[in-house]
């Protein structure tokens, strides 16, 4: 469930995004500003929840795992929409797939690995003190 709202949050805030800034500020060029933006959200957004599932999660792996098939599918939704909105050339697509999705899908994976290592680090010290002490004879 846990991989559902991320995705949807992901997904969405990407989406919304896209309508807004095409709504505000129309242009048949590249809009160089909007997508620096859009990378800086996708780097805030999935850092910030990396840390928090960090300093939450009992088992690191699972956390991982879950944030690596966040970074694919959010990764290869920015070719896809590309493809089905500006004309579906397979070449075009190809080199979305080879180019962008790389770069969108480190765009979340890497801060949100490294805030789900510095949540969890937060949060060791506290999860000792929760295990109960055995005293040795």
């Amino acid at each position: 469930m846990k991989l559902f709202v991320r995705l949807a949050a992901l997904l969405g805030g990407s989406l919304l995004f896209s309508i807004v800034v095409t709504r505000l500020f129309p242009t048949e060029d590249a809009d160089i500003g909007a997508g620096l933006i859009f990378f800086a959200l996708l780097l805030t957004v999935s850092g910030l929840w990396g840390l928090w599932d960090g300093y939450h999660a009992s088992r690191l792996p699972v956390v991982f795992v879950r944030w690596a098939v966040i970074a694919v599918v959010v990764g290869l939704s920015g070719p896809v929409r590309i493809w089905v909105e500006e004309g579906r050339d397979l070449d075009v697509l190809w080199s979305d797939l080879v180019n962008l999705t790389p770069l969108i899908a480190g765009l979340v994976l890497v801060p949100a690995a490294v805030g789900i290592g510095i949540g969890h680090s937060l949060n060791s010290g506290r999860r000792i003190e929760r295990t109960p002490h055995h005293t040795s004879l």
